[in-house]
């Protein structure tokens, strides 16, 4: 429950950052996942073309440093389980169906 508030409270809060500083944040985002989802040890060992372009990143934008989240992927998996489950319960839910009165027929 804190996740989703966290997750809302931030989603809110990206509503008032200007474009550039959000595509930024992305870029960094989706460098920091292709580092960590790469065929390695489970220590991810970063390059020096990564080291560079995260320091340069961070250097121009030093708030995206509260961004940085590191998240295993069998976590991202789980969410994604816990999503589908809770949608397909949602879907296969029982709807009270609105009843129709019958019409009475007089022989």
């Amino acid at each position: 429950m804190l996740a989703i508030l966290n997750s809302l409270g931030m989603s809110i809060v990206a509503l008032f950052k200007p474009r550039c500083r959000l595509e930024a944040e992305n870029l960094f985002l989706r460098h920091q996942l292709s580092i960590a989802l790469r065929h390695a040890p489970p220590r991810p060992r970063l390059r020096g073309s990564d080291r560079a372009l995260l320091v340069w990143m961070t250097q121009l934008w030093p708030s995206l440093l509260g961004a940085a989240r590191v998240v295993q992927p069998d976590t991202i998996l789980r969410w994604h389980r816990a999503g589908f489950k809770a949608f397909w319960r949602w879907k296969s839910r029982n709807r009270a169906r609105r009843s129709v009165p019958r019409l009475a027929v007089d022989h």
